[in-house]
């Protein structure tokens, strides 16, 4: 049974033609006229979009596939009821922002866009039957199938650490929830004097600036409530993005460089990837073999694919490898996937790039059903971050196809801090903007 569910098709003997899935799958349906149909309005030969993951990725497909569709059936599966947005979850450690406020649902998504949402957990991918199978036994079949799963947090890739630690004594908070709310009191309760530590992941992972705009949260916490205490980030890379307008907010604010600095950064060349947690002792070991201690230590891990996406074979590696012009699985016919799972250097790992990659996949599967050519991709990212109340930056990135078996052509431009500080002013209201405007656009 499991051969079978893991099979990939023969492309010369099992493939359905591009003109078979035109006739077989084109939608059937009059239209919805306002979205606010139920699944039993279409009918029965329209084609189905079946979707597995609920956060960003997955909800901007159905959404956005509803947008360019009104007759075609589509299903969500997700096995949460309520989705909390990561972007801007670092604010609430400090207290800037709630958990209730990033907190949504699939409300509007089942009834202004007529999403069928399953609350289940997908399990498994019959490639061969088009099938999709949860974990309370229903099994779905879909015309096309979109993975959104998000990362895997690979846990015990750091010695000594675990998911239980992560959910108790040792938050990650890479997912926001009860771990950002305990990573806030752990700060808040940590003795005068104390030093938090906060190990950032080797690239690729989610959100690229995060470990440091949390850094830079927690350091005002300390210069705040805990002016003796001191943040260390210990990272397994040599650089991080927005390294051109962190330690220039640092060394204004936080004494940055000095031996009085309330915040240090050691790069991997340095000594600073950490491998081993000794959670007796609330040490941590880095590659070179120094030893730090910490009273408050937030391992982020290192990512991989999404565990559904691995389950089911569409990974090479840790990631799942894609055919740009429209993500599409390079294993399995009729797959796209998109979001964190994707190996799709030089793409970062984004909720607005998981976002972008929705409507290139759902444009493409429109055109398939009307029988036009995929158009050739074009992505933008644009990423926001902060380094407190009154400081934001941002970056600007585009994507380009580049040709058939090519990465994406990317270009950018991250504007320096010290060029213009009254313009970082500004920019911490662009940034509190965008992720609300984000958060309406995705779920409302």
């Amino acid at each position: 049974m499991r051969k079978e569910m893991m099979q990939e098709l023969n492309p010369q003997q099992s493939e359905m033609s591009r003109r078979n899935f035109l006739k077989s799958a084109a939608a059937g349906a009059a239209a919805l006229g306002i979205f606010g149909a139920s699944s039993k309005a279409f009918a029965s030969n329209a084609a189905h979009i079946v979707i597995v993951g609920g956060g960003i990725g997955g909800t901007a497909a159905a959404k956005y596939m509803r947008l360019l569709n009104a007759d075609v059936k589509i299903t969500v599966i997700e096995p949460n009821a309520q989705y909390i947005f990561c972007p801007g979850s670092n604010e609430v450690i400090p207290g800037w922002e709630t958990l209730e406020s990033l907190t949504v649902t699939h409300t509007t998504l089942k009834h202004r866009y007529g999403v069928n949402v399953v609350q289940d957990h997908a399990t498994e991918i019959n490639y061969t039957k088009k099938q999709v199978k949860t974990a309370k036994g229903e099994v779905i079949n879909y015309d096309k199938l979109i993975v959104s799963p998000g990362p895997t947090l690979d846990y015990e890739a750091i010695d000594g650490y675990n998911k239980a630690l992560a959910e108790s004594e040792y938050p990650a908070a890479w997912h926001a929830g009860p771990q950002t709310l305990k990573l806030r009191e752990q700060i808040l309760a940590m003795k005068k004097g104390g030093t938090v530590i906060i190990s950032s992941p080797k690239d690729p992972y989610r959100c690229p600036p995060a470990p440091y705009e949390r850094a830079s949260y927690i350091t005002a916490m300390l210069k705040e409530h805990n002016p003796t205490g001191k943040l260390i980030i210990l990272d397994a890379k040599d650089s991080f993005i927005f390294q051109n307008v962190y330690p220039y907010y640092w060394k204004t604010h936080f004494g940055y460089g000095t031996d009085n600095s309330l915040i240090e950064w050691v790069s991997k060349s340095n000594g600073g990837e950490v491998v081993k947690l000794d959670a007796t002792n609330r040490t941590v070991v880095t590659a070179d073999g120094t030893v730090h201690k910490g009273d408050v230590i937030n391992i982020i891990p290192p990512e991989k694919a999404g565990q559904f996406a691995i389950k089911n074979g569409l990974n090479e590696g840790d990631w799942c490898p894609v055919d740009f012009r429209d993500f599409t699985s390079t294993k399995f016919k009729d797959v796209h996937v998109i979001g964190d799972s994707v190996d799709g250097d030089p793409m970062p790992k984004t909720g607005y790039i998981a976002s972008n990659q929705a409507k290139v996949v759902v444009q493409a599967i429109n055109e398939e059903l009307h029988g036009r050519k995929i158009p050739y991709p074009f992505i933008t990212n644009e990423c926001v971050a902060m380094a407190g109340e009154d400081f934001g930056m941002t970056l600007a990135e585009t994507f380009r196809y580049a040709g058939e078996g090519k990465r994406l052509e990317e270009h950018y431009d991250i504007p320096g801090a010290e060029r213009d500080p009254a313009r970082s002013v500004i920019l911490e209201k662009v940034a509190k903007n965008w992720q609300r405007t984000f958060r309406k656009d995705i779920f409302s």
